[in-house]
């Protein structure tokens, strides 16, 4: 874990009280598909005794990296903010969870601007690229300077993009944000992101692929600089999936092969992780998992994925989704058997092996999601009045004496 200014003044323990766990571990009654055979939510989570938090600290330490970071904006340190945003970059150092720190780092500088887009704040967007565009002035040089300029009008431009779409006042906004996009593909052409060996610069040029003419042509290029500079930042197969749906630049064929030559691409540094996160990426976006799946693939990749980083984060996004897929195959039936089979397997390796604390934050069905995947994992044990504690790097069952 990076130590932060401000992770120093968040209180963590390890111990969470049972209290506080019990106040988190609220179940709202979601029946249906989560028969917990004869117990209830509520009777499962209560023989739980790990730590429980609603969420992980690995999202509290991105957020602190954000802060300090926009902190340092805030009071105009821009040299030191520019060498922490190169250093990181150039080092691709990682936060746990697999974040990168450039990354964060750049939230933290665009943090005014970030705000006034989610106010819908024009004049303030507007102010915002202001400061940019003068501090890149500053320091025309600085490829670190170039991509806040850059991000910001991407930023500005997939906003009244989306705006044009809506209707509102369409064609003036869409020729604004068209102008957006030729101003940062104009200013990254000066910094090219294989020359300057900079991650963060491909990932700032991939995101010109959404509101340029040549972006179905050049984003699968551009995806591969990425991934070349960093195979091993999830980031780059997540958004280049997107991309690879239907209604964007891909369709369901062309999906499946762009998965599955990412995860060849990157197999001796992360194994098949490529393959999990575009599916994971496309079920986020399409509400579901696309028909063209490969089960086996995908768990494989899943395992791949967590094992990437061995963190909590991970192994909590894993379980959910894992949860899902079960509780998506029993209410199938009988058809479904064997991949019900696959999935149950797959969600037991996890438990046991892989998830010592809660996360209920990445719990997408939240309490009850969580008290169905314990009790497929460890139901036999619950009916014999077992509690669920940590053991090593995963869960196991014990039966108090009597």
């Amino acid at each position: 874990m990076l130590i932060t200014t401000s992770l120093l003044h968040v209180k963590t323990r390890t111990d969470r009280g049972r209290q506080e766990a019990a106040a988190l571990l609220r179940t709202v009654g979601v029946s249906i598909g989560f028969d917990l055979d004869g117990m209830t939510a509520s009777d499962v989570l209560g023989r739980l005794d790990v730590a429980v938090m609603g969420q992980g600290p690995e999202m509290t330490e991105w957020q602190c990296i954000r802060d300090d970071h926009a902190a340092m904006a805030d009071a105009g340190e821009w040299p030191d903010l520019l060498d922490a945003l190169r250093f990181a970059d150039q080092d691709r150092t990682m936060a746990s969870g697999g974040r990168r720190v450039a990354l964060l780092i750049s939230e933290g500088a665009r943090a005014g601007l970030i705000l006034a887009l989610e106010r819908q704040d024009v004049p303030a967007m507007a102010l915002e690229l202001k400061r940019f565009e003068a501090l890149l002035e500053m320091h025309p040089q600085d490829p670190a300077a170039a991509h806040l300029l850059a991000q910001a009008l991407i930023d500005i431009g997939l906003f009244k993009r989306d705006l044009a779409t809506r209707g509102q006042l369409s064609r003036d906004l869409w020729e604004e944000s068209a102008a957006h996009f030729d101003a940062a593909e104009h200013l990254l052409d000066e910094f090219d992101p294989i020359e300057q060996m900079s991650p963060l610069l491909a990932a700032t040029r991939y995101l010109l692929v959404g509101g340029i003419e040549d972006g179905a042509t050049l984003c699968r290029d551009w995806f591969e600089d990425w991934c070349d500079l960093d195979p091993e930042d999830a980031m780059a197969h997540a958004t280049h999936a997107v991309h690879m749906l239907p209604g964007w630049f891909g369709s369901l064929t062309a999906f499946e092969k762009a998965a599955r030559r990412a995860a060849t691409m990157t197999d001796s540094v992360t194994g098949k992780a490529a393959y999990a996160i575009f599916h994971l990426s496309a079920a986020e976006t399409l509400g579901e998992m696309l028909p063209s799946l490969d089960l086996e693939l995908f768990l494989r990749g899943l395992a791949d994925y967590q094992a990437a980083t061995g963190c909590q984060h991970r192994a909590n996004v894993a379980a959910n989704v894992l949860a899902g897929m079960v509780r998506s195959y029993e209410k199938a039936g009988p058809s479904e058997n064997y991949p019900l089979t696959k999935a149950r397997t797959a969600l037991s390796d996890v438990l046991w092996n892989r998830l010592h604390e809660v996360h209920l934050d990445q719990w997408t069905l939240g309490a009850d999601g969580l008290a169905f995947a314990l009790c497929e994992a460890f139901g036999p044990a619950l009916k014999r009045g077992a509690r669920i504690s940590r053991r090593g790097e995963g869960l196991f069952t014990r039966v108090p004496r009597t």
